[in-house]
């Protein structure tokens, strides 16, 4: 029973996922955006792009561990995700997940850069993305548009 819960949580959960970002075709995707990521991941052949609001997701496997790189239309990187494991986030960021949404079957974690090397954590619990800074503090809960 407890395994048929979980299968409909999670694709209830890919369900969301798809229902909220747009799989593009690579010849699709905006040539300024293609070439920015192609600059600086040349090494990278299997990319999956979804598009996002305004914004361009290389969704791809980079030395075994799911990565993103997300783009704005011009092809300026806005940020680069990589999905961790729960013991990779800060310990404070570990507690305040565990005290507010310990009764949430599906989380993702997550490690992000900005372009200047600005290092946040955010978690996915259910339909909430919660973020974190570097240390782990609290910093806010949006809407998951993921």
């Amino acid at each position: 029973m407890k395994k048929i819960i979980v299968f409909l949580a999670a694709a209830a959960f890919a369900f969301q996922v798809n229902a909220q970002s747009e799989k593009v075709m690579d010849k699709d995707v905006p040539a300024p955006v293609a070439t920015s990521f192609s600059k600086s991941h040349s090494d990278i052949k299997m990319v999956e792009w979804k598009k996002m609001d305004s914004k361009y997701v290389a969704e791809y496997d980079q030395n075994g561990t799911k990565t993103y790189s997300v783009y704005d239309a011009s092809g300026k990187l806005i940020e680069n995700k990589i999905k961790i494991n729960e013991s990779d986030l800060p310990a404070p960021a570990a507690d305040y997940i565990k005290q507010n949404y310990k009764d949430v079957m599906m989380k993702e974690y997550y490690k992000m850069t900005d372009p200047a090397g600005v290092v946040t954590y955010g978690v996915k619990a259910k339909d909430k993305k919660i973020i974190f800074d570097s240390k782990g503090n609290y910093k806010k809960t949006e809407d998951c548009k993921e």
